[in-house]
């Protein structure tokens, strides 16, 4: 890997007016849709219910209509979840259930803090962050 900042797309440089076509025309760039996620109609009616009830919260991290398929295997597996744990003298979820849907959940970036972790930008404002930010510099007097 080559050091230094990373090229910007073609299309930035466009923008910007400096683009070259000796050097940018040969690049490709990937453009990604943002349209929200599409709700297959395979879905249950509990499973939709999750759909409904969680369709905000990927939106605002950051989910669109390529996730559509893991969102909506999220919401049926979360809707057997609380199927299980809804009746009282049945066995709970198998512990195979929860884990899946725990990695599903990161994948989407709704389980915690933790999985939107290069999504959310701490405050640098805040003191603490970093301890060794400085290790390899010397302080200026």
């Amino acid at each position: 890997m080559k050091r230094g900042p990373k090229a910007e797309p073609p299309s930035v440089k466009l923008a910007r007016g400096t683009f070259q076509p000796v050097r940018d025309g040969v690049k490709t760039e990937t453009i990604v849709a943002g349209d929200p996620p599409l709700m297959p109609e395979y879905l249950s009616a509990e499973a939709e219910e999750v759909w409904q009830e969680e369709i905000g919260r990927v939106m605002a991290v950051g989910v669109t209509e390529i996730d559509s398929s893991l969102f909506a295997r999220y919401c049926a597996l979360e809707a057997l979840i609380r199927k299980a744990f809804a009746n009282p003298e049945g066995d709970p979820p198998p512990a195979a259930y929860l884990t899946t849907q725990r990695q599903m959940a990161e994948l989407l970036g709704i389980a915690g803090r933790k999985s939107r972790v290069g999504k959310v930008a701490d405050d640098p404002t805040k003191r603490g962050g970093n301890p060794f930010a400085r290790n390899g510099n010397r302080a200026r007097a």
